[in-house]
């Protein structure tokens, strides 16, 4: 087995434009093309974990991940003037900036320069906040899960949500190691039903996105025939009348976390993906 010989992983503490700290990690060479990896709602960048030691990946790309506003280990403000848009891009600038090298990619297209990104990926994910695009891709039950997520006047409706929540990323939890299931349950309980409520409510314009679409930017959807939160065909049906450079890949029996339960196949089209597009563009580029 060769000897991994990329840095050692580095993590940071940053500083948003408006004073909130942001978590961020990275692995990987600097000078490499970027990826940056955003969790979903109710985790944090440690779902990543297993990537962040991919081989392939740390050979090819500079990772980087960070803990959302409002998940993890970065701050958790209460106001929704604390919560919009743009403020939400201004995290993502952040970490790039320090350089440390499915929905933020809305916030990013709204409220950066169109260079600020190379292209796309959504896993399973909702593309952009929207209460009736929410409704109507969410899987059955999918919304039952959310609504404990958010309930603050019923403790141990909330607790069976979040296992629930966690049971149901996966495509058989007996599978899934104990660690990686309390680690998970964990990012979730650290995240109060008051931060979810902000996270959800939160206004986003969709136009800009649409907008990048349409001039060209790649998107590369990767979905899970057996995905238990997300109708991942209906994303796709969401998304193809405004992306021009449209791929889609579907792990068949595949979970809503695809990239932990069917890595090896979930990093092969990443790779391939990312190469193809950062083809086009100049070292340092951004995914």
């Amino acid at each position: 087995m060769p000897l991994n010989t990329s840095p050692p992983e580095v993590e940071k503490v940053l500083k948003s434009s408006d004073g909130i700290e942001i978590f961020a990690r990275t692995a990987g060479r600097s000078d490499n093309h970027s990826l940056v990896f955003t969790h979903g709602f109710a985790f944090s960048g440690h779902v990543f974990d297993e990537l962040f030691k991919d081989e392939k990946l740390l050979r090819e790309f500079y990772l980087v991940s960070y803990d959302v506003r409002g998940h993890g280990r970065s701050g958790k403000p209460k106001r929704e003037e604390d919560h919009t848009s743009a403020l939400y891009a201004a995290d993502f600038a952040a970490v790039v900036k320090a350089s440390m090298g499915a929905t933020v990619a809305c916030d990013v297209c709204a409220h950066l320069p169109p260079n600020a990104i190379s292209g796309i990926v959504y896993v399973s994910g909702l593309p952009y906040i929207d209460r009736n695009v929410m409704n109507s891709l969410a899987a059955p039950g999918a919304l039952d899960i959310s609504s404990g997520l958010l309930s603050t006047d019923d403790v141990l409706y909330s607790n069976v949500a979040k296992i629930a929540f966690v049971d149901a990323s996966f495509t058989d939890t007996s599978s899934v190691p104990v660690s990686v299931k309390l680690s998970w349950l964990g990012a979730a309980t650290v995240q109060s039903p008051v931060d979810r409520q902000l996270v959800l409510s939160r206004a986003q314009d969709a136009e800009k996105l649409r907008q990048a679409g349409l001039k060209g930017l790649p998107l590369l959807l990767i979905s899970a025939s057996a995905d238990k939160l997300i109708q991942c065909d209906l994303v796709e049906k969401e998304m193809k009348p405004y992306f021009k450079d449209l791929e889609v890949h579907t792990v068949k029996d595949g979970s809503h976390v695809v990239f932990y339960e069917n890595q090896e196949e979930f990093v092969e089209v990443l790779t391939r993906f990312a190469k193809r597009v950062f083809r086009k563009k100049r070292p340092g580029s951004r995914l």
